[in-house]
Order: structure tokens, then sequence, then C-alpha cells
């Protein structure tokens, strides 16, 4: 089987569903029957070129005037399933990814779409393209009808099945000596006495300025190793919050770091918060990471309250300071223990459960 994988960002380029793309690649071509390419941005796979995947870096731009190189490239490789990421830091604001289902289509390609957000309602011409063409539909948020596609959107999903298959970690879990512990939390603690970390991208909704008020000054060393803009209101409010007189000295924002750079800091935080504003789940990616190397999670959530003692996961209310201060107070400094379950590496199973769908999908075409 030939499978090709388009997707707007991959590693080296800063976007989630690259990092995503990444570890779903390279766990599918651990598969010798499955042969797997990449179709991704001119920035994509620098440096990032496992054995086992083809990468072709091709798109400048996804305008529509590109359309003839992505159906160039899929006559010349003839993949098998065309499975192609929703949305995409790289797709920018081209039209070519909405109309690539239908290119694949009119090419005789089976086409496997994978969703990892909502769509706004702004989106509706968008969701059209891609939701009208056959295919199977990939989702990697549970209740996704109910709870994440807007209501009035309803009918893109009318005669599918999507199929949810959960996210995982794309950071690695690491093992430190208590040497490299101690070490790492002598550059990162500085003089206070307890680190609490915040890693991703620096969003409003991530809600990033409420560290400030969960944290305490007198104790807490805050890290935010994100990606931020530089030019936006949000980058201003986040770095008057850092310069204040409260919190001046106690703050380093490291800006992007590379991926085992933040397994290191998850491995040595006290506490690793992400006060979302609309709440997190077993969907986010950070979430996973920070619970794959043991640190104590304190997140937000619509639909769970408390502390799990298995992940080491506190979920408060969503701007719930209080009850999220309460929880750095009672959990800070707990380490998740060792569990097969968590441990494991979630991606072959993922590699796993997408393997089977393109292996049905490709019988059912035979029995027609």
């Amino acid at each position: 089987m030939r499978l090709l994988l388009i997707t707007g960002s991959y590693p080296a380029m800063k976007c989630g569903v690259g990092d995503y793309s990444y570890n779903l690649a390279n766990s599918l071509a651990s598969n010798s029957k499955i042969q797997v390419g990449v179709l991704t941005s001119v920035l994509g796979g620098q440096g990032f070129q496992p054995a086992g995947v083809k990468i072709f870096p091709a798109m400048e731009t996804w305008r529509l005037s590109e359309a003839p190189k992505v159906r160039e490239i899929i006559r010349r490789w003839s993949p098998d399933i065309v499975h192609i990421q929703y949305p995409t830091q790289g797709y920018g604001n081209g039209w070519l990814p909405w109309l690539l289902p239908m290119i694949c289509f009119f090419m005789g390609k089976k086409i496997v779409q994978t969703w990892h957000e909502g769509f706004s309602r702004r989106d509706a011409l968008k969701l059209l393209l891609i939701s009208i063409i056959p295919g199977k539909l990939v989702v990697v948020r549970p209740q996704y009808q109910v709870r994440i596609l807007n209501p009035v959107l309803h009918w893109a999903l009318w005669g599918k099945k999507p199929l949810l298959i959960q996210n995982a970690s794309c950071i690695p879990q690491v093992e430190l000596s208590e040497q490299k512990i101690e070490t790492l939390r002598k550059r990162y603690l500085k003089k206070q006495k307890r680190l609490v970390v915040f890693f991703g991208f620096v969003y409003p909704h991530k809600g990033v300025e409420l560290l400030f008020k969960i944290a305490d000054p007198d104790m807490d060393q805050i890290v935010i190793a994100g990606e931020v803009d530089e030019h936006g209101d949000y980058y201003r409010e986040i770095m008057n919050l850092v310069s204040s007189e409260l919190w001046q000295g106690k703050v380093t924002v490291t800006g992007f770091l590379p991926v085992a750079d933040v397994a290191e800091l998850l491995a040595v935080a006290d506490a690793v918060i992400f006060p979302f504003r609309d709440g997190g789940g077993e969907w986010n990616t950070s979430i996973h990471a920070a619970i794959l190397n043991r640190a104590l999670v304190i997140t937000t959530s619509t639909t769970q309250n408390g502390y799990d003692k298995k992940d080491n996961v506190y979920f408060a209310r969503v701007d719930d300071i209080q009850e999220m201060k309460s929880a750095l107070a009672d959990y800070g400094g707990r380490r998740r223990v060792s569990d097969f379950d968590i441990d494991q590496d979630e991606w072959l199973n993922i590699a796993q459960e997408h393997s089977s769908l393109y292996a049905n999908f490709l019988a059912l075409k035979k029995q027609v």
C-alpha cells in the first residue's frame, strides 16, 4: 500500500498538526506493508527525513496556482490513499487545501481526511468543499459533532461516520539522572523554590496571562516555553506582566524550544499549568506530553473536575483561578508513578488504527 499524507506544516516548521503528521508518518513507516510519502511546504522536512518516509517538500504556497504541482506529484508517486490533515498553519490563507479532496477524487484516489479542530461559520464554504467528497473521516476529539463542530455546520457530517483516533504526545519521554535534574532545576529556578511551566503556542484562548494569578511570586519561577507573536497585543500584555514589579526576574520566556529541551523541562517541573479558556482534554498533545514526562498537570475542563491520581492531572473549572491556586498548593511537586498504559508508545497504537482504516478502505474498493 502506498500512502500520501498531505500537511501544510511538517518539522522543522512550528505547528502542532505538523508534529502530529511527523509522528504518524514515522510510526506508519514501521509497517513494512506501507510506503509512506509526505507532501508538505518547502520548509518542511529539513533535517527530519527518517528512513521509510519519502518527503515531498514542494509547496512554496498553497494557492490555487500550485494545483498542477500537486497533481504531478500524485500522478508520479501514485498513492493508493491520500490522507489530508486539516487545519495546519502552513496552509496559510490559500484555497488549494480545500480543493485537494476534489482534485484527488477526480484523479481516482481514495481519500481520508483528519479534522483536528472544529470549524466556524465563516469556514462554511471551505467545509462544504471538503465534506462533499466521498471518503473516510478521522477526528481526534471525542464527541466531535456534539461538542466541537458548530451546530449550524452539522450538515457537514451527514452520511459520514467519523472515526475517533485519539491523540498522543509529540514530545518524547525522557529519563534523567539525579545530577541532570539538579542541574536543570538550578538553571530554571534561579532563586525561587518552585518551577511552574507553560509550553505551547501563546494565544489568548490558552489563558497564559492567568499563570501570573495562579502562581505565587514569593516562591514560584514561571517558564513560558512557546512561540509568541511579538507584534501582537497579547504579547505586550504578557511582557507587561513579566516586567511588573511583582514578577520581575521571576519569569523566563524561552520562545520556541527543541522537543528534547521541552521534554527535559517537563521532567523537572513542579507543575505544568494549562489554564485553557475552552477547557483541555485527552485530545490535547501538550497535556499528553506533560503526563508522559510525569509532571503534575493543572488544566481546565468543561467535563471533569478534581484530581486524577493515575495521570497526575488536576482538572479545574474554566477561569477558576482560586481552584487552580489550591491545586498548585496541594499537589505541586508530585510526580506520576510508572504505568504501562501511559508509558507505552501510543503512536504505535495510533498507527495501527490508521493502518486498519486504510486496509478496510481499500478492501471495500476491491469489493465494489
